[in-house]
């Protein structure tokens, strides 16, 4: 007669999860290239490579929605400084003194209102 219990794991034994979801990525040829270079190197496969550096690579985020508010107040206020300058050229620099200090005053301010991120 046989006995109907199952071999169990040792204790301490990892249980792997199965994976179940893909996703695809599209590559050139130069990217696939490199990738699969990369992969050698580190002497794993294609996948476990990918996802390594997937779940293990922190990216920075791109600009908020605010931060992009103000950095595009920031270029407007530039273009303002330019024309200041070239004002400045023309006619003499007291003339536009008070509107360069005025100008630097509302971009230092602006600058204080980016993200952490965007200070560095």
């Amino acid at each position: 007669m046989r006995n109907s219990t199952r071999k169990s794991a040792f204790a301490g034994t990892v249980i792997k999860q199965k994976k179940h979801h893909v996703v695809s990525v599209r590559l050139n040829d130069d990217q696939y290239a490199t990738t699969l270079a990369k992969a050698n190197e580190s002497g794993r496969k294609l996948s476990d490579y990918c996802r390594r550096t997937l779940l293990n690579t922190t990216i920075k985020a791109i600009a908020k929605p605010d931060d992009m508010v103000i950095l595009r107040q920031i270029g407007s206020m530039a273009n303002n400084l330019n024309q200041l300058a070239k004002r400045a050229n023309e006619a003499g620099f007291k003339l536009v003194k008070w509107e360069v200090e005025s100008l630097c005053k509302n971009i230092k301010a602006l600058y204080y209102r980016l993200s952490h991120d965007w200070k560095d």
